[in-house]
């Protein structure tokens, strides 16, 4: 009884340490990847640009590209262009995230 309530014990918190390590990791970004990145951050409307997942990529926009406030047409405008040039350098499915306040996405366009 004692052994197995121990291998029990055992497995929880084995279990539990490797999902606390696990979940504060963040995705490796393949080569062409980070190749877009920097092209996208050096856009001179472009505030900041970082991939959340590896088919997630959210882009923040100056007030110059996208209007203050964002005029949502517009942000749109601006991550289908993404998308799109995307398409070509990725070759793999993935989501632009427009947004001037983190969290909150004014446009998304999708490539797949």
């Amino acid at each position: 009884m004692i052994n197995r309530l121990t291998l029990v014990i055992s497995f929880i918190l084995i279990f539990t340490l490797f999902n606390i390590n696990t979940l504060g990791k963040e995705y490796d970004l393949t080569p062409s990847q980070k190749h877009f990145t920097i092209i996208i951050k050096q856009l001179p409307t472009i505030i900041h640009a970082d991939w959340e997942s590896p088919v997630s990529l959210w882009v923040r926009a100056s007030s110059k590209s996208i209007g203050s406030p964002p005029d949502p047409t517009k942000a749109k405008q601006l991550a289908d262009v993404i998308a799109e040039r995307g398409r070509t350098a990725l070759r793999q499915p993935f989501c632009v995230h427009i947004y001037q306040k983190k969290g909150t996405d004014i446009a998304k366009s999708c490539v797949y």
